[in-house]
């Protein structure tokens, strides 16, 4: 889906959960939280303790700029630990919005004046690709 932050919380730890929301939202692109909730109904297995047990946080060295790295980061999950952070951050692309022209003024749809010209790149998009 061309992601470009990716990350991975516990909802036990809020004051992680929480700047890991906030950096995903000031994130300029697409954004995707991985927030592991254990169900205690359900799941007796997988519980808040076994959780704890494994979770680390991925520390100051880690780079979240190197996607083959992070990809190892996201497959880690089980007995050998299961990293918490930011697993993959890429400033460099642009956004969607920054891409198309016809979103780039940051006005909503509803209150612009549609000219055909603006949309022919996204339905060409559409069609052709």
């Amino acid at each position: 889906a061309g992601a470009t932050f990716v990350a991975r919380s516990f909802s036990a730890d809020k004051e992680h959960l929480k700047s890991t929301i906030k950096a995903a939202m000031n994130h300029n692109g697409y954004s995707l939280i991985d927030i592991m909730q254990p169900c205690v109904v359900f799941n007796k297995i997988n519980t808040f303790k076994w959780y704890k047990d494994r979770i680390y946080k991925l520390d100051d060295s880690y780079d979240s700029t190197n996607k083959v790295e992070a990809l190892k980061k996201a497959e880690e999950f089980g007995d050998e630990g299961i990293p918490v952070g930011i697993i993959y951050r890429d400033n460099t692309k642009e956004s969607y919005h920054q891409a198309h022209p016809v979103l780039k003024t940051g006005a909503n749809l509803i209150d612009r004046k549609w000219q055909p010209k603006d949309t022919e790149m996204l339905v060409d998009e559409f069609l052709y690709n």
